[in-house]
């Protein structure tokens, strides 16, 4: 159920000739992180809190995230959403946008008034409407998505090929993210654009955290939780969770910088018995990870290529060996 991996995050030459991936060692640390693991349901939604005491991240017990508007964006705070933020640069080209920041600012109107509305049939995509399909009935095919977006359709960004993420717009299957994604940029995102901090098309960590606005970013649980060392094979079990809970607090339980005292019962535990447990396992995991991160100046920037439309995952190296995602229901 449980394994220990190597942690990928850090310096990892290959072969003694490729160099490390850059990272930031922030001289000021988010005042608080913010670790939102986002589901396809209000009740499937939950944020774990870290807030940064004298030295310190002092974790809180997950919550439910029911109400988006209710949710805040701190000033001095890391917004870690599990979603993708940015768009592949073949769908860039496709839709003649050259920033994702001001992509955000057009989706929703004028040209691209029905961005966000999910195509139900086939005739209905369009590049400006490029999510599909409103539901997987009978009939309903990936090859519909090609034929209106051509290479835009499945094409990846570079952190989704490193990381082994799925397509942003394909609506169907497990490991679909457009749903949320599209939730995300429309109803938090936009509506804050104008005083938010959205790495890395803004900048380096290093530097969007020192100007203290509230820094929002992609995460990715599972990546995440392999900086730590280790892996759950089936996150949906609740003794593998547990197991899992456990491992974790034998590799940074003892980290003085970390108070995880609110949240030890939980990952000892599992989460509890149900499945629903995955969604507060996830958000609690990638706070600490989140965390042990920046405190040990080890998160990896950013390439500079990902900076204009795509966008990168927090913790992902910028540099190195393709990094499959690791086994999870």
């Amino acid at each position: 159920m449980i394994g220990i991996a190597p942690r990928p995050a850090g310096p990892q030459p290959r072969d003694g000739l490729r160099r490390a991936p850059r990272a930031s060692r922030l001289r000021r640390l988010p005042a608080e992180i913010l670790a939102i693991d986002w589901g396809s349901t209000p009740a499937k939604r939950q944020i774990c809190r870290a807030v940064l005491r004298r030295g310190r991240y002092v974790l809180a017990p997950p919550r439910p995230l029911e109400d988006v508007g209710a949710l805040e964006l701190p000033d001095g705070a890391l917004i870690a959403f599990d979603c993708p933020i940015g768009v592949a640069r073949e769908y860039a080209a496709t839709a003649g946008l050259r920033s994702f920041r001001a992509a955000l600012g057009l989706f929703g109107t004028g040209r691209f008034g029905r961005f966000y509305e999910i195509a139900a049939q086939a005739d209905d995509i369009t590049t400006e409407r490029p999510f599909y399909p409103l539901r997987g009935v009978r009939g309903t095919s990936r090859d519909d998505l090609r034929k209106a977006l051509g290479v835009a359709a499945f094409a990846p960004r570079a952190c989704d090929r490193q990381a082994g993420a799925g397509p942003i717009f394909w609506l169907v299957g497990p490991r679909q993210v457009g749903r949320s994604a599209a939730c995300i940029w429309r109803d938090i995102i936009a509506p804050h654009l104008g005083r938010v901090a959205l790495w890395p098309f803004d900048g380096p960590l290093t530097a969007l955290v020192a100007s203290g606005r509230p820094v929002v970013a992609e995460m990715y649980p599972a990546y995440l939780l392999r900086t730590l060392g280790v892996t759950v094979a089936r996150k949906s079990d609740p003794a593998a969770r547990a197991a899992c809970g456990r491992a974790l607090l034998r590799r940074v339980g003892t980290d003085v910088r970390l108070d995880l005292d609110a949240v030890r019962r939980l990952l000892r535990g599992g989460f509890g018995p149900s499945r629903s447990g995955e969604d507060p396992f996830d958000a609690t995991i990638a706070c600490i990870a989140l965390a042990k991160l920046l405190l040990d100046g080890a998160m990896p920037e950013a390439p500079d290529h990902a900076r204009a439309v795509e966008g990168w995952i927090l913790g992902l190296p910028s540099e190195g060996a393709s990094t499959a995602r690791p086994a999870s229901d």
